[in-house]
């Protein structure tokens, strides 16, 4: 025959059995049998919950939790348990203590990411908790104790923070959108590259508002087409205040919900510095091009081999010797130094030909065409030593 249990409330958990062996006439709660209705049924409940919950009874707090709890306790368990809100965790006993009183007050305190620092397993460490207090109350509804819900946050929050700082490291912005519902999320990295406050409330009209009248279209959702990915893409946006123009780059991916709920995440980053860049090369090529254009492949040709000969006669200026850039250039091509200074003289008497340009191509190791490119600015004399032009 089966004994009689008399507490069932206790239920069959590892943290139960505990309850049930311990010594509580050393304590303000009384033996177990004098327990009263409320605490039996609080304690009931959280050693039947897979969340770590806890029971604070009274001002003095003892502490009653359950087997989810023990994670967070580390290797303070059991120690913790039928302890007080001071003798439980010591290092923390101020800040427990007053919101024991404030929740016996009848309030109701939470705490997202609440940071602490926990003697848990040996040494103390730094963990992150969302933390839930509520009053229990009795049979006249007076609080009399504190019920208490914790989720462990910590590789959550740290992982969050890694990512916050790699993006404002990289200037990256997140975002979530859910185009059905209108909701939209941002990451404060993402707020500032729209220059959006954490005050104002994100909304996609708000955002398009933002834009450049000209690039408006292309960020607008499309009644058709592939869910998925968003597409690479560039707009500006115009300060409301001051009317600057900075640039945005956008990329993200589609994800359909159940019941066909759409979800847009993706990142933006300013792109404003890149663009005036690429503004700036692209303006200095078009100069380039325009001086191409208005020379002609002799003047080229000729401009380029008279920067050749200044380099030689610097070289040989170093050098101590007394040999002239034309004498030089002429040993280098196997000529004459009036063959040379036919096509190489400041006022040639003929135009450098394919054949000569090939020739002293060749005689600096360089590559086809070479005499052909415009080597320097036109408002620039080489300074360009006969070292860096002569062959290796």
């Amino acid at each position: 025959m089966s004994k009689l249990d008399l507490f069932p409330f206790l239920g069959s958990s590892k943290t139960g059995k505990l309850i049930r062996a311990f010594d509580w006439k050393k304590t303000s709660l009384g033996e177990l049998s004098q327990w009263p209705a409320c605490l039996r049924a609080a304690t009931s409940l959280i050693l039947r919950s897979d969340v770590p919950m806890t029971i604070q009874w009274g001002i003095q707090g003892w502490l009653l939790y359950n087997d989810a709890y023990c994670n967070i306790a580390g290797a303070r368990h059991p120690g913790l348990l039928g302890q007080t809100v001071h003798d439980s965790w010591s290092e923390i006993a101020d800040f427990r203590a007053l919101v024991v009183k404030q929740v016996l007050d009848g309030n109701t305190v939470n705490y997202r990411d609440k940071h602490m620092v926990l003697l848990r397993n040996g040494e103390f460490e730094d963990i992150w908790l969302d933390i839930n207090y509520s009053p229990l109350v009795n049979e006249t509804g007076t609080p009399v104790g504190v019920l208490t819900i914790l989720n462990n946050a910590t590789e959550r929050f740290q992982a969050e923070q890694r990512l916050r700082f790699a993006q404002e490291a990289g200037r990256v912005g997140t975002f979530e959108w859910y185009p059905d519902s209108g909701r939209l999320e941002g990451s404060d990295q993402y707020r500032r590259v729209w220059g959006v406050s954490a005050d104002v409330v994100l909304t996609d009209t708000l955002l398009i508002s933002l834009v450049h009248p000209d690039d408006q279209h292309a960020l607008r959702p499309q009644p058709s087409g592939p869910p998925n990915p968003i597409a690479y893409l560039e707009f500006r946006r115009v300060d409301p205040v001051t009317g600057e123009i900075r640039w945005i780059a956008r990329r993200g991916e589609a994800i359909l919900l159940d019941g066909g709920v759409r979800r847009y995440v993706g990142i933006v980053m300013d792109i404003t510095d890149r663009k005036k860049s690429e503004q700036a090369l692209a303006q200095s090529e078009a100069r380039r091009r325009q001086w191409i254009e208005q020379m002609d492949i002799k003047q080229i040709r000729h401009r380029n081999v008279r920067t050749l000969v200044r380099g030689l006669e610097r070289d040989a200026s170093r050098g101590r010797k007394r040999t002239g850039g034309l004498v030089m250039l002429a040993e280098m091509l196997g000529k004459s130094a009036a063959q040379v200074s036919r096509f190489a003289a400041e006022k040639p008497s003929t135009h450098i030909g394919d054949r000569i340009a090939r020739e002293i191509e060749q005689a600096f190791g360089k590559e086809r065409g070479w005499m052909d490119h415009v080597q320097w600015s036109a408002k620039m004399d080489c300074t360009e030593s006969a070292e860096t032009l002569a062959p290796a």
